[in-house]
This record gives C-alpha cells, sequence and structure tokens, in this order.
C-alpha cells in the first residue's frame, strides 16, 4: 500500500501568532514550512500580558511552563487616579479560579512565546523553518497553493495545500488575496519605555496598572525581561505631529 503524503501547511510570518498556528499544526500530524522576512523573532517591546484562555492554549500546547517560569504571575491589577496617586480600584483573577486552572494573567514577553515555540517545532522533522525569507507573491493552481519567495537561496517557491498569513498588518498574504483591511485607525501615536527602575519603591502598585488622567494617561507594567532581573515598561501618548526624533530626545 503506498502510503498517503502528509498535507504540508505554509505559515507566514515567525511571530507568536504565526509560531503557535504552526506548532500546532506539527502537533496534529502535518508537515509544515514557516517563512519570515526577518533574521530572528521581532524582540522589540510589544505585547507581554497573557490571559486565562490564552494560557489555557499555551497549556495545550504543552509550553505552559516554561511560559510561566520567564514570565512574572499576575494575580492583580489597578487602576490607579494619576493626579492624585490614588488608587480607585484593584481587580482579583483570583475570582476565575472555578472557571479556568489559570485564575491570573503572565506578563511574558510575546517574542519569548515565539521563541518557545520555535523550539518545539524544531523538534518535528517534517517542520521546515526559514528566517531571511520574504514572500513576494502567492498564487495556487489546480493541486497547491505556491508561495514565490526571495531569501538567501536566491528566488525559490514553496508549494503547500493551504496557507496560513500570520505576516502582521501590513500582510503580503492579504494584499496577494485582495482582502480588505476594514476598521478605523485612531489619531493616536504611543511612548513605550522600558526602564529598570522599581516603580514599586515608589508606589504600592502590582505588576499591571493602568493610571488615568485627562492629559496624559499611563500604562505601567512589569515584565521579567530576558535576564529575569525584572523590567517596569510604562506605554502614555505623544502627540500626533510631533517629530519621532523630538518625541524621543530628553
Amino acid at each position: 500500500m503506498k502510503e498517503m503524503k502528509r498535507p504540508r501547511i505554509i505559515v507566514v510570518g515567525a511571530g507568536p501568532v504565526g509560531v503557535v498556528a504552526a506548532l500546532a499544526c506539527a502537533q496534529n500530524n502535518l508537515a509544515v514550512t514557516v517563512l519570515e522576512a526577518e533574521s530572528k523573532v521581532d524582540d522589540s517591546p510589544r505585547a507581554a500580558t497573557t490571559h486565562p484562555a490564552t494560557l489555557e492554549m499555551i497549556d495545550r500546547l504543552g509550553l505552559i511552563q516554561s511560559f510561566i517560569e520567564q514570565g512574572l504571575v499576575a494575580r492583580y491589577f489597578h487602576f490607579w487616579d494619576r493626579p492624585t496617586r490614588t488608587r480607585v480600584a484593584e481587580f482579583d483573577h483570583d475570582l476565575l479560579r472555578e472557571q479556568t486552572k489559570f485564575p491570573f494573567v503572565v506578563q511574558t514577553e510575546q517574542h519569548k512565546l515565539a521563541n518557545m515555540g520555535l523550539a518545539r517545532l524544531r523538534e518535528y522533522a517534517e517542520a521546515d523553518i526559514r528566517f531571511e525569507t520574504c514572500v513576494t507573491s502567492v498564487r495556487q493552481d489546480a493541486t497547491a497553493v505556491i508561495a514565490t519567495t526571495e531569501g538567501p537561496n536566491g528566488i525559490e517557491e514553496f508549494r503547500a495545500d493551504y496557507l496560513i498569513g500570520a505576516d502582521g498588518g501590513r500582510s503580503t498574504i492579504r494584499k496577494a488575496l485582495d482582502i480588505d483591511f476594514e476598521g478605523y485607525t485612531w489619531p493616536e501615536r504611543f511612548l513605550i519605555f522600558t526602564v529598570m527602575d522599581d516603580f514599586q519603591q515608589l508606589l504600592p502598585c502590582c505588576y499591571r496598572n493602568y493610571f488615568a488622567d485627562p492629559q496624559e494617561w499611563v500604562n505601567l507594567f512589569k515584565i521579567a525581561g530576558d535576564d529575569g532581573k525584572g523590567r517596569w515598561r510604562a506605554c502614555f501618548p505623544a502627540q500626533i505631529d510631533e517629530p519621532d526624533d523630538h518625541a524621543l530626545s530628553d
């Protein structure tokens, strides 16, 4: 009897969404190819708060222990009045303990999830991971979907049964398929700083804090950092028309 060939999936994008999708495919006995334009996982400041429902998914992937170890467990989050430094409300995720095995959030930077997912994905013989491989176009014929790429080996074509586009808001895949990106872009800009200063020495705050202010709101979170020593990340608004070099100056 002829052995049936495993269906192959192409995943475009090696961020957390693409890597999680690829790992889920591999764990379900599907061959998978990951195509990422950059040379490594993007480790710039991005999302770090992971809620219970997502923790349950990470648990199903077999990554939850490492994910928690590389982050900070945050049971509470606070709302503050910034002008008076008054805590307005405290929310306790432990109220969800009857609904989930993870009644808390975990502050783990998203690049860590992508990297640990890739490490697990590399254990599968039918997983092919390509960095510095930019998808330039996508098409299909009667038997496959074909992704054309530019990378270290020049121009290549990858064929698969299905393709998942996880290449972000400026998605090449979405544009190639002429899929509208519906919605509205709010006229807002943000500044994000990550520092070693311990804000809990200045304020009785928890790991997740939201400060209301009619002039300048602030979000303040603690993350583990790559070295596990802890960092505080502050996010607040910037002027819409302010030049980047001025906004980032002292």
